[in-house]
């Protein structure tokens, strides 16, 4: 029980954090993944910048801490790398922001000109 009330606590600070963070900032902008897409046959990744995970929860910090905030969050496919695989971009917006969220989301497929851009087929050749 001791471990449930200090998770619940170690949350409600970081709701708190969220919001004084986006009370002070329209949106936030990361990242949707840490690295970019790998081979399908990779269960997951095990190492980024020289950290290894061990497990396939650990290198999805970067989007589910955000779901604790219970801030609303999306993934906006918004270009390619060098080696034309898909990159996306987390925005989040303060708790109850939906209507925040989602207009600037839209703003941004407007300004990045994302209307031209189709969707890809992951597996080319299939």
């Amino acid at each position: 029980m001791a471990e449930i009330i200090e998770a619940e606590t170690q949350r409600t600070e970081m709701i708190a954090n969220a919001v004084a963070f986006l009370t002070d900032y329209d949106l936030l902008m990361t990242p949707a993944t840490i690295v970019a897409p790998y081979p399908v046959e990779q269960r997951y990744v095990t190492e980024c910048a020289g950290v290894t995970f061990d497990t396939y929860i650990d290198w999805l910090a970067i989007a589910f801490a955000v779901s604790l905030t219970t801030a609303p969050a999306l993934s906006l496919p918004c270009g390619f790398t060098a080696e034309g695989l898909p990159v996306g971009l987390q925005i989040v917006a303060i708790p109850r922001g939906e209507a925040k969220l989602l207009s600037g989301a839209r703003q941004l497929e407007k300004l990045l000109d994302l209307d031209t851009v189709s969707p890809i087929d992951p597996r080319p050749g299939s």
